[in-house]
């Protein structure tokens, strides 16, 4: 889950119990309950959009096997391209950047508040009276509280009847722990400054709080408590995060203090709040499963009767052209073409539409094809053609024609001109080993067992594996290691080569080995080396273990022009 979407859950949460409370709840008697509701509020609103309860997806997941397959690498020459910042990367930061100095500075002032606070409780006469302490001050301008201590002015006699009234109300405040509420309300609207409605779920709270103090301390005397409030209405406060008697609004102070009426349904708004926070609950921490269970890599082997096609997921978007003539460079793309509903949509479609040929089947003819084709600037797919070293038995017809068949894909962009954009899409042909268990609906999978991975190899996971410091991490670790062999450089050739290899649980590559038409020259070998010679990865997870997966990485060598 991103930031952004984050932040939009949590402010629709929070808007809809907050409308609860504005309109059920707010000035009611029942000041107690509305004090935990607007903690509680808070609390939820934060907490719910991170919940992701899993409930069962639906049953048209596609049993395709996917490998991952990572975006492919250009070397031209000696020099690999690595990834280029988009100018929506750098608004995107730009944003992040002034978000968190607001929060940065929100906090800075809601920690100098507390240290203004210490300070003047050093300056202070302190004297303790269990439960509280008394801090009297000549720079205390009017009473409050902050957490056990009561401050007051040092000019102020403590013998009235109206301070004693003050100091009864200050006393609430201790006993209730007020000061927490208000301390976690800061610290939440600093974090959170964006959300309207945290602030207005904590200028209530503070006002909830005054109305509980007002209600305990005015005791039988509300008509004088009343008055000694507005006597001293426009007393200033010092500090936003204390507790003072002399709290704005005080037109509703007085008015909840005088209102002895039981609200009608008083009952029934307290009860009708749990069925409206169970549906925002459900509606947003309740998600449909859509992963797929893991899948175990296959082998052929034996004497094949039934038929599975792997489709690795498109090779991203590897070259753009304006027209379909000179290709540019992929880095200069701002928005990337994608198909209806994404990878997983293009699963589904390749799932449904390919048929393994009967030819293929009936000689045991099984292995990868690469169909190259362009997706132009009306998101049309032309141009399919199969570009790996012939198989036969009908393989590449196959898939040229499903790739023709594809639908409307949406458009590459650069700068909100849309552009043709080349992709490449491996699709791996399998023959399945004849067993007991498996069925024509979903069939089974077998466990590949290299030489060096001794355990089942997945590949598809819940969490796939990752080179350390992501895409760029890898991107730049090519850069600085693989050198264009200098045979391919004296002849001028350059190609596309897939190197499949298994992150096993470790992070370790093993088996690293080439797939797809032979291109020679050295290419081969130095891509094998590379691969051979990285660090170890992030191993990928399945039910909270790391497990052996599937990885295939394409790395193009491109002579310069």
């Amino acid at each position: 889950m991103t930031a952004l979407i984050y932040l939009e859950k949590v402010v629709l949460c929070s808007a809809l119990l907050y409308g609860y409370y504005h309109l059920a709840l707010r000035n009611n008697r029942f000041h107690h309950w509305n004090r935990y509701y607007l903690v509680l509020i808070t609390l939820v609103s934060l907490v719910t959009p991170l919940l992701q309860i899993p409930l069962p997806g639906s049953s048209e997941q596609p049993s395709a096997v996917v490998v991952y397959t990572s975006k492919i690498i250009t070397l031209r020459e000696a020099v690999a391209a690595t990834p280029a910042t988009s100018p929506s990367d750098y608004l995107r930061i730009s944003l992040t950047v002034i978000y968190a100095l607001i929060v940065v500075f929100l906090l800075y002032r809601l920690l100098y508040g507390i240290i203004g606070i210490r300070r003047l409780i050093r300056s202070s006469e302190v004297q303790e009276i269990p439960p509280f302490r008394f801090a009297r001050s000549p720079r205390v301008k009017a009473p409050f509280s902050f957490f056990r201590y009561i401050f007051w002015d040092t000019d102020v006699n403590l013998d009235s009847p109206e301070n004693k009234q003050v100091l009864q109300h200050e006393l609430v405040h201790l006993r209730e722990k007020h000061s927490i509420d208000k301390m976690l309300l800061e610290v939440v609207t600093a974090f959170c400054w964006i959300n309207p409605f945290f602030h207005l779920i904590k200028r209530e709270l503070s006002l909830v709080h005054e109305f509980i103090a007002d209600q305990k301390a005015a005791g039988n005397e509300v008509a004088g408590y009343a008055e000694n409030i507005l006597r001293n209405a426009f007393n200033s406060r010092q500090f936003s995060i204390t507790n003072d008697f002399f709290h704005p609004p005080i037109k509703r102070r007085i008015f909840m203090l005088t209102q002895f009426r039981q609200p009608r349904f008083s009952y029934l708004r307290r009860i009708l709040v749990l069925p409206v926070s169970v549906l925002i609950f459900c509606s947003l921490a309740f998600v449909v499963d859509q992963r797929p269970s893991a899948i175990r890599a296959l082998v052929p082997s034996g004497n094949p009767v039934l038929s599975k096609i792997d489709t690795l997921p498109p090779v991203h978007v590897t070259s753009y052209s304006s027209g379909l003539g000179k290709v540019q460079e992929k880095a200069k793309l701002t928005v990337q073409p994608s198909f209806p509903e994404g990878e997983k949509g293009l699963a589904r479609y390749l799932t449904r539409t390919i048929r393994y040929p009967k030819e293929a089947q009936t000689n045991d003819i099984q292995g990868t094809i690469q169909i190259r084709f362009v997706i132009d600037a009306q998101g049309n797919v032309i141009q399919p053609v199969a570009v790996n070293r012939p198989l036969g038995g009908g393989l590449e017809e196959e898939g040229i024609r499903v790739v023709k068949d594809m639908p409307q894909w949406k458009p590459g962009e650069i700068k909100g001109k849309k552009v043709a954009v080349e992709y490449v899409l491996p699709i791996r042909f399998t023959l399945q080993e004849q067993t007991p268990v498996v069925t024509a609906q979903r069939p089974d999978t077998v466990a590949l067992q290299p030489a060096a991975v001794k355990d089942e190899v997945f590949t598809f996971v819940e969490t796939p594996p990752t080179f350390r410091g992501g895409e760029n991490a890898l991107a730049l670790y090519l850069s600085k290691n693989i050198r264009y062999p200098k045979e391919a450089m004296e002849k001028g050739k350059s190609g596309t080569v897939f190197v499949q290899f298994v992150v096993n649980k470790e992070g370790k590559v093993l088996d690293p080995r080439t797939i797809g038409a032979a291109k020679g020259y050295g290419l081969e070998e130095e891509a094998l080396r590379v691969v051979k010679e990285m660090p170890e990865w992030i191993a990928g997870k399945q039910n909270g273990r790391n497990v052996n997966v599937q990885f295939n990485l394409p790395i193009r060598f491109t002579m310069q022009q």
